[in-house]
């Protein structure tokens, strides 16, 4: 039917040929064609921003990415007939004797057209996989090709707070992947070159550790074609999540030991001085709006519960992880055990949270694991007192004069801290630093700064105070005063694990103390430095850190006065607080 309009038209066209066209025609034929052309322009300009769309959603691997395909495809083809209706008009008006230069002014040529092609983009180009929960993870293809376990999915994941923050990638079975080679510049101190080679090895598997938004440790296990021969290289430095697709590039992973599968060869040591680029092996797109800090979690790809196919397609794990106020929240119940078994001023009953907020987790040496103001962690403790020891102990002031109405001081100033039923401030880290990724302990600088209340009775100044004229009422010996402290200083944190579950942190700080308080009658002892010390052993089973136990030691040191001191020994359980959703009562 087409090759039957088409040469109607050309006999059409050889039957007007020399046929001057009147000035209705080349107007009509303007018109029908720049009309025509401004439909063309709109719908192309449309189709523009949604391939940019569909580009963007298949670099960071949206799950609607189908969606979106099928919008483009659709607006393609509503562009493809507009462009074939405009091939028709200008043969239709150059058969009545229009010429063509002016057709093409009306419409112009869009050269070498082609329908968009969407294939590149095809359903089974790679094999996503959803990580959720505690490490678990289930085949997109398989889970959601189900209308109603993907819908069962979407409620899991709205019940437990489930937010995608990202997608990891890595190469399909036995795919290769290219070496460099390492080269230093002499003229520039630190700085290192990488030349591509001609040599390739075959992805076999990846291990990695996700540490304060960084993957703190990465080793990757290749082969040779013939899999005989099995390489493993592993990083120098951490990569952080949040500037993964920049820094991945200039991260490197060195060949760490090499081994051979086959009995009758000797183990190769050929890829000696060769390095292996770190996105090649790992890559990882942070969804827009959605980039935060993970938390520390460690994984292997492929996962032991894939299928051993060998699949020759990349794999994509999708990174859902539960952002529940009690995920991110670390609440924290203690109890002094001097306060269990003396007659001590210590809480019976402390309850501690804290959270950390990322500023700059970034790694800031290509040498070494450095970062400069990774987080800031606010905290509140609070402090439940017993009854007899809770106010300040108070005394009179004799060095003053009689005219002076504040005579009323308290016996030790570190009692202050030490009394107080209320501590809330925060902590900035301004720099955390391992010699080597290997080694078990990290040494990190911060600044704190801590808001501390105490208790003062108005019935203890009373008491010291000669009998008034006036009876003293019930309401006036229950009246009590909050004695406001706030302390800005510097401390030292040092972490030290065993295990990964298991370790201790150890901080001597030093603290400036400064009195916040205008109470009648009152004195306000002077400003004075504090030496605090924390050592605190931590344990927790398995991967999940929600059941966490403490033992935390404090000891506090007026530097003015060396007799006023005092220490807490303490136990610790971390807990959680139901904040899931509530459901309603039916009507």
């Amino acid at each position: 039917m087409k090759k039957i309009i088409l040469l109607l038209l050309i006999l059409a066209a050889g039957q007007a040929f020399a046929q001057e066209a009147d000035s209705l025609t080349i107007a009509q034929a303007k018109k029908d064609l720049t009309e025509l052309y401004a439909a063309f322009k709109i719908k192309s300009d449309s189709l523009k921003i949604e391939k940019d769309t569909l580009a963007n959603m298949a670099a960071r691997l949206d799950k609607d990415i189908q969606a979106q395909l099928d919008k483009t495809r659709k607006m393609n083809a509503e562009l493809d007939v507009i462009y074939k209706k405009q091939t028709v008009f200008k043969a239709y008006y150059q058969s009545k004797g229009v010429k063509a230069n002016d057709l093409d002014s009306y419409f112009p040529s869009q050269g070498n057209y082609a329908e968009l092609d969407t294939t590149q983009i095809k359903d089974d180009e790679k094999a996503v996989y959803v990580l959720y929960g505690n490490n678990k993870i289930a085949s997109e293809e398989e889970v959601f090709k189900d209308e109603k376990i993907k819908e069962i999915f979407k409620d899991i994941f709205n019940v437990n707070s489930e937010t995608c923050l990202g997608t990891f990638e890595i190469p399909g079975c036995m795919q290769k992947i290219r070496l460099y080679k390492e080269e230093h510049d002499r003229k520039v101190l630190n700085n290192m070159k990488f030349i591509e080679t001609e040599s390739y090895v075959y992805f076999d598997n990846v291990k990695f550790s996700v540490r304060e938004g960084r993957v703190y440790d990465i080793r990757v296990r290749v082969v040779n074609k013939e899999k005989t021969q099995q390489y493993y290289f592993e990083n120098k430095v951490p990569i952080s999540l949040l500037d993964y697709p920049r820094g991945a590039r200039w991260a490197h992973l060195y060949n760490s030991h090499n081994t051979s599968e086959d009995v009758t060869q000797i183990t190769s040591d050929s890829l000696n001085g060769l390095v292996l680029r770190m996105s090649d092996a790992l890559s990882y797109f942070s969804n827009p709006g959605n980039n935060f800090v993970p938390d520390d979690v460690e994984y292997t790809f492929p996962t032991d519960k894939e299928k051993v196919d060998c699949d020759k397609r990349r794999r994509v794990y999708k990174i859902n992880q539960d952002t529940n106020l009690q995920n991110v929240m670390e609440l924290r119940t203690y109890t002094d055990f001097l306060g269990l078994f003396d007659d001590s001023a210590n809480g019976i009953v402390q309850v501690e949270g804290k959270a950390d907020i990322y500023v700059a987790p970034f790694q800031t040496s290509r040498l070494r694991p450095y970062s400069y103001l990774n987080k800031i962690s606010p905290y509140v403790h609070f402090t439940r007192l017993d009854q007899n020891h809770k106010g300040l102990t108070l005394k009179l002031n004799e060095e003053v004069n009689d005219n002076d109405d504040d005579n009323i001081q308290v016996v030790k100033p570190l009692e202050i801290i030490e009394k107080s039923y209320l501590d809330m401030g925060l902590t900035l880290d301004v720099m955390d630093f391992t010699f080597k990724k290997q080694y078990p302990f990290c040494i990190n600088t911060y600044f704190s700064m801590r808001y501390q209340i105490a208790t003062l009775f108005k019935k203890d100044m009373l008491a010291l105070l000669p009998p008034a004229a006036d009876p003293v009422t019930d309401e006036e010996n229950k009246e009590t005063f909050n004695f406001k402290s706030i302390g800005t200083g510097i401390g030292l944190r040092m972490e030290f694990r065993r295990f990964n579950n298991f370790g201790f942190f150890y901080s001597p700080e030093m603290i400036y103390y400064n009195h916040l308080n205008r109470i009648e009658g009152f004195d306000n002892p002077s400003n004075m430095w504090i030496f605090r010390n924390e050592a605190e052993i931590f344990y927790y089973p398995g991967e999940s850190k929600k059941q966490s136990i403490f033992i935390r030691l404090r000891t506090f040191m007026n530097t003015s006065d060396g007799e006023d001191s005092f220490f807490q020994l303490q136990f610790g359980y971390r807990f959680a607080v139901g904040l899931g959703s509530v459901k309603g009562k039916p009507q």
